[in-house]
């Protein structure tokens, strides 16, 4: 599938009509109702797998994990109270007095019972890795246990932070998928792919929250179906507000656009299987993207260039040199191409989707970009499930991504900085980074920042160097409102597209 600059201009997506649940979601909106509009149905309710911002944004309405992020990006306890290194490879955890649901306590039981069913075989839990390097878990009474890692873990606590690692009661998910949370709302209903209906927990640990009288949740698919119903106040928040809109919000006095301009980021991966085994392919890819134009055009300006390894500006792991190591020379790439035995051009394929416009458009100014320094590129853009599976696959000879980091810890990039890591479909494959991988662990296990942050700087040059993976840029993590509805509190940088998991606080004037 082949696509020119001129074609994006002539691509339009037909509004739909909102689906309703029940009258409830098209009536005027009741007193403490919020009315989400979300971007989609999530694909499930099951609570420790990947299902997207979406199932996120569900998953932390209705759960809570033990530790989480407060604005200013600093670890804050949820369920855990307090967190203590007894050793490098042991961590004493004392749990508050929190309830479940159902008016059941939250025990160290119930924590070990999560931990077993995320390490279990086959579970698919996006935490199964994590989980796995912790080897063993002590219940020291009914609000305290011990964790023992393999191998020194200065990152566990960060660990405890990530997207679907809710803790359940034990025993729960046997009843019903989405088991029984000890978040601020419980579902009350729910219908797939129409809407779901939360109301308070009145157990919830928090004093004085939720402030809401309930939630009705409703997905609108098409992004201009989903401004529209904001704009005429059928809903009073959206998720993922499409970046063509930011300025139409901005300048509704009715509305309110709460955003980080340097939230989740476009990348590309590479599959080593082809000819971008050989890195300096790879690196005139990166040397050849005119970054810029990603955030002029695909973003609309809400956004900034990704040159480098994604580490948030305020940390001491950033450094502003390997920051902008990416930066735009169609010279250096036509050279590279040269050096590598390709002076006279190389066809690749990119697999993308056409599904999301933000990967569609990547994609196409990638393949424009390239044809400017010798690379002819063939678009491959599916559905996104067909993307997905065909990505899994090792299809294609590299591929448009779309991520944030679950982490504010260095180590939170390594999942899409690291070959050596198993096959997904999130980050380059068969190719070699000698010492990434050495280097990577080093700094897992390291206490002492000053330490962490040498051993960091050398691993991001290797990733650099060898281009594990192509920045191209960032994007604005936005969510639209009502201006009746209390300002949202978000996430710092790359954090930002899991800023729900601090709406618990949010109220309506």
């Amino acid at each position: 599938m082949n696509f020119s600059r001129r074609t994006l201009l002539q691509i339009a997506t037909a509004s739909t009509a909102s689906f309703m649940f029940g009258t409830r979601f098209a009536t005027a909106q009741a007193s403490k109702t919020l009315r989400i509009g979300l971007s989609t149905y999530p694909a499930h309710l099951r609570p420790w797998i990947l299902v997207g911002y979406s199932g996120h944004m569900v998953s932390s309405l209705i759960n809570r994990n033990l530790i989480n992020y407060d604005p200013s990006g600093q670890l804050v306890g949820e369920l855990a109270e307090s967190w203590t290194s007894e050793s490098p490879t042991t961590w004493l955890f004392k749990l508050r007095a929190a309830m479940f649901h159902d008016g059941s306590p939250v025990t160290a039981e119930d924590v070990r019972w999560t931990f077993e069913q995320i390490a279990a075989d086959n579970s698919g839990a996006y935490m199964y890795d994590g989980v796995k390097k912790i080897t063993g878990f002590e219940v020291v009474d009914d609000l305290t246990f011990r964790l023992t890692t393999e191998a020194p873990m200065a990152t566990l606590p960060s660990l405890m932070t990530y997207p679907f690692f809710s803790i359940l009661k034990a025993g729960s998910t046997d009843a019903e998928d989405q088991g029984t949370g000890a978040g601020p709302y419980r579902i009350v209903s729910a219908e797939k792919g129409v809407g779901i209906e939360l109301e308070p927990n009145e157990h919830y640990f928090k004093e004085g929250l939720p402030h809401l009288q309930s939630i009705l949740i409703t997905p609108y698919v098409d992004e201009n179906a989903r401004v529209a119903a904001l704009t005429a106040g059928d809903v009073d928040l959206i998720d993922y507000v499409p970046w063509s809109a930011m300025k139409q919000i901005e300048a509704n006095s009715a509305l309110a656009l709460d955003k980080v301009d340097s939230g989740a980021f476009m990348f590309l991966t590479f599959n080593g299987s082809g000819p971008f085994k050989d890195a300096r392919l790879r690196q005139a890819v990166a040397f050849a993207l005119k970054r810029n134009e990603f955030v002029e055009s695909v973003f609309f300006g809400y956004g900034a260039e990704m040159r480098g390894i994604p580490r948030a500006s305020g940390s001491p792991f950033w450094n502003e040199e390997q920051a902008n190591y990416w930066g735009y020379d169609p010279d250096k790439a036509r050279a590279l191409l040269k050096e590598a035995g390709y002076e006279t051009g190389l066809k690749v394929q990119l697999l993308a989707t056409s599904q999301y416009t933000m990967h569609r458009d990547t994609a196409v100014l990638v393949q424009s970009h390239l044809a400017e320094v010798g690379i002819e590129v063939e678009l491959n853009m599916p559905d996104w499930a067909t993307r997905v599976a065909l990505g899994t696959r090792g299809a294609g000879d590299f591929a448009v991504q779309g991520f944030g980091l679950d982490s504010l810890d260095p180590d939170g990039a390594v999942s899409i900085m690291d070959p050596a890591l198993s096959h997904a479909y999130s980050r380059s494959r068969d190719i070699e980074a000698p010492g990434l991988s050495d280097l990577l662990a080093q700094g897992r296990g390291e206490f002492d920042e000053a330490k962490r942050v040498e051993i960091y700087r050398a691993a991001d040059q290797i990733a650099l160097d060898n281009t594990t993976m192509c920045g191209v840029a960032y994007r604005a993590t936005g969510f639209g409102r009502s201006a009746a509805v209390t300002p949202l509190a978000m996430l710092p940088d790359q954090l930002s597209p899991f800023s729900s998991v601090l709406f618990d606080k949010i109220d309506i004037a």
